[in-house]
């Protein structure tokens, strides 16, 4: 270990030159990944999205010219392959993909408190069927998005000069850029009730997104062979379209830090996995919470 090279934090929280794709793009935590990443020199960043006026007006607030809108569904696989394509035609690899896409899913509110039996099955019956939309954005979802952008993010290992194709040892074709350890990665937003046993948002809720964590990592023991690297991101309560209306402050008992999370805060996560900082991490989850689990019942 070579200590006497001098660490330049800018280099390695750095998203400079980046190509990157973000679901969910359009609010929320993907919004700030979208104004951290243009504002720390990404090349493009492609937002995905249902809602067009949504991603349009994130390009208009951030940098046009970086934050390039693309409406798509990622339920729906021809919607993603629509998507896909239209980013081939302006980049021929990307660098990163955050499946950030998430949905609230049934309300299971009160279930924790709940007197009666009665009253308990009351609760875990309500919306049975938007379990499958649940299933398909924060789960399945992940897997699609994926398969659809593998190419492209090979592309980007090629590019940076990695030899590609299936390989026992990761190595760099002639002329790649040593001073750059980075492969292309896929970052999957997950959540702290991936790992709550305390129901705080809905059994749908915890279900998927302990089942995106889990995909997560499954996405990065598969893709080893590929030199594309798969990391989970786990925030606890940010302001967002889900948490709307419940911000300010919290007793010790809830958050240890005793607020909701900052635009610094996750800003910080996605530049330090995105950065050169990031390059030797796969397969971790990044817990961003406050503190929060530490004070409930959880296994992670």
């Amino acid at each position: 270990m070579d200590t006497s090279k001098p660490i330049n934090p800018s280099d390695l929280f750095s998203a400079k030159g980046l190509s990157v794709v973000i679901t969910g793009g359009g609010s929320g935590i993907g919004l700030a990944f979208a104004t951290s990443l243009a504002g720390s020199g990404a090349e493009k960043v492609y937002l995905l999205g249902r809602r067009v006026k949504n991603l349009e007006d994130a390009a208009k607030s951030i940098n046009p010219d970086i934050i390039v809108p693309v409406q798509c569904d990622v339920t729906d696989q021809s919607s993603i392959d629509a998507a896909v394509k239209q980013i081939e035609k302006q980049s021929s690899h990307i660098d990163v993909l955050i499946n950030n896409a998430g949905v609230l899913g049934p309300d299971h509110k009160g279930i924790s408190d709940a007197q009666s039996i009665q009253e308990l099955q009351e609760i875990m019956k309500r919306d049975w069927s938007g379990w499958d939309t649940s299933f398909q954005t924060n789960t399945s979802a992940i897997v699609s998005v994926s398969a659809a952008f593998l190419h492209l993010l090979d592309a980007g290992n090629k590019k940076r000069g990695w030899a590609t194709g299936r390989r026992e040892v990761q190595e760099r074709v002639e002329g790649g850029d040593s001073s750059d350890p980075r492969s292309s990665q896929i970052i999957t937003v997950a959540s702290i009730a991936s790992f709550n046993r305390f129901v705080t948002a809905g059994l749908a809720y915890s279900a998927t997104k302990a089942g995106a964590a889990m995909l997560g990592k499954a996405l990065a023991t598969l893709l080893a062979p590929f030199n594309i690297r798969s990391n989970i991101i786990a925030p606890g309560r940010f302001p967002s379209d889900m948490t709307a209306g419940d911000t300010g402050s919290f007793p010790v008992t809830q958050i240890p830090a005793s607020r909701s999370g900052s635009y610094e805060d996750m800003a910080s996560m996605i530049l330090f996995l995105v950065g050169k900082s990031g390059a030797y991490h796969n397969g971790n989850v990044q817990v961003i919470d406050g503190g929060r689990l530490s004070m409930m019942p959880s296994t992670y």
